[in-house]
């Protein structure tokens, strides 16, 4: 306990010694009083600022349930910048205790890019010889070589279409079709798709 009493002593003599120089210098010096005052400010505002967003690495995980994985990289200036790049930073003595080996490993070397939604056209046509009308749809597969890539679905109220790895489009149609007389074809030369299909 007297320990205890006696390190508060020092240190609230210390407080009074730091405060006495400060107003010191402020009546002798007002100029430096100021830079001096400024100069801590600023390290306090750029010490507690929270970390600023610098890249986004990507990668795959493949356990427990495969997907990929967004790591986000930040810089942050409580961090000290390291004497040599080929150095890590040494753990201060408060992360000794939960310093964890192999935080971040890598999973997988090959990353899977998120499909794109592929350019499209939805339009309605109308026959005027019976009144039937239909819906067409033509979509731009660029990156496609066969039809056989592609996995299309059609049900009375939506179409999905789907080539592994490159191109995902969903999409909720205006009006009620037939599904059973939906039709595409894919032309190789214009990497386009086709589908017609009548409405109900």
């Amino acid at each position: 306990m007297s320990s205890s009493l006696g390190c508060t002593k020092e240190v609230l003599q210390q407080v009074n010694q730091f405060w006495s120089m400060l107003d010191d210098l402020s009546q002798n010096d007002p100029q430096s009083y100021q830079m001096f005052i400024e100069k801590q400010m600023k390290q306090g505002t750029d010490y507690n600022a929270p970390p600023q967003p610098d890249s986004c690495l990507l990668t795959e995980m493949l356990e427990p349930k495969k997907g990929l994985l967004y790591i986000n990289v930040c810089g942050w200036k409580r961090v000290p910048t390291p004497a040599d790049e080929n150095k890590p930073l040494t753990p201060g003595p408060g992360d000794q205790r939960n310093k964890t080996k192999n935080l971040i490993q890598v999973i997988s070397s090959s990353v899977t890019a998120e499909p794109q939604r592929p350019q499209h056209q939805l339009t309605v046509n109308s026959d005027p010889r019976d009144l039937s009308r239909s819906l067409k749809l033509t979509v731009e597969l660029p990156k496609v070589q066969s039809i056989t890539e592609c996995h299309l679905s059609i049900s009375q109220d939506d179409v999905l279409l789907e080539v592994e790895d490159m191109y995902h489009l969903h999409l909720e149609l205006p009006e009620t079709v037939n599904e059973e007389s939906a039709s595409a074809t894919f032309n190789k030369k214009k990497r386009l798709l086709t589908l017609q299909v009548s409405i109900l």
